[in-house]
């Protein structure tokens, strides 16, 4: 698809599903003012904005307060999935067995592993990556023993580590868990797992279905694996500059990158935004 093609499409869009870290979140965190005005636009001209992001609920709030009220939220991958007030959709969290069996993998590796009960992390060990997702998620976590933890059902769990030392991790999820779990990186350095079926491809999908939308009229936005399922189910999946070669060879757009505004670039196009502000 072409921008001509694309711009010409803009009036079968209803929905627009955005990721946050590395779509609408830069490096430091942040969405840029030309971005905000931008979603405003185009909340005003009546589309429903879902962020659709692994971070959970609380930690999106702390990091999406300049774009004000959106329509809805898709949490933890899919997992857990909020309208626009906060009210829980649905909430699609691990058992018991399922949660203790992957703490006994995290033994195994000296990789920094936390998981989330709730909306609160925590820990066993910390590791080089601990502080970092402090930064990143602006959460602090909790430091556990999880083998005397009372009832243990995770939302999700997180390994945070270098590439290479997370591939035998993921070999791991494969062949001891491939039926109970999903596991995905939202970065290179960052993977995630959730309940088996879970992602934000039904994550949107049970978000639309409360509110009669679906996902034919939806555009999607994304940079990571973890988007993956998403910018293919969508109406029109649209991959940031910055993502790897395999999302965007998936995707039916490419964006500029996310320093460079990529989402406010394709939105203003698509729907004759003119922005008004002065950026630096």
């Amino acid at each position: 698809m072409n921008a001509t093609e694309l711009r010409a499409q803009g009036s079968n869009i209803d929905f627009i599903a955005l990721d946050m870290d590395g779509t609408i979140l830069d490096s430091t965190y942040t969405i840029s003012p030309r971005v905000v005005e931008t979603i405003q636009r185009c909340r005003q001209m009546g589309k429903k904005v879902i962020i659709s992001t692994g971070r959970v609920y609380s930690s999106v709030l702390r990091n999406t307060k300049a774009l004000g009220r959106v329509d809805g939220y898709v949490c933890s991958n899919g997992a857990d999935v909020y309208d626009g007030e906060g009210n829980p959709i649905c909430r699609l969290h691990m058992g018991e067995a399922l949660s203790r069996r992957l703490v006994a993998i995290s033994r195994r590796f000296p990789s920094h592993f936390h998981a989330f009960i709730g909306d609160s992390w925590f820990y066993e060990a910390e590791r080089s990556y601990t502080d970092f997702y402090i930064k990143r998620s602006g959460l602090q976590g909790g430091k556990v023993d999880f083998e005397s933890y009372p009832s243990l059902e995770f939302t999700k769990c997180i390994f945070l580590d270098d590439p290479e030392k997370l591939a035998p991790i993921a070999a791991a999820m494969e062949q001891e868990l491939k039926e109970e779990a999903e596991y995905m990186f939202s970065a290179p350095f960052m993977l995630e797992v959730v309940i088996k079926g879970v992602d934000k491809e039904t994550g949107l999908e049970r978000y639309l279905a409360m509110v009669g939308g679906s996902l034919e009229r939806t555009l999607a936005f994304g940079d990571a694996d973890n988007d993956e399922a998403m910018i293919k189910a969508a109406g029109i999946g649209v991959a940031m500059g910055n993502a790897d070669e395999d999302l965007k060879a998936k995707a039916d757009f490419v964006a500029p990158s996310v320093d460079d505004d990529g989402v406010a670039a394709v939105l203003g196009s698509m729907f004759g935004i003119t922005q008004t502000g002065v950026y630096h």
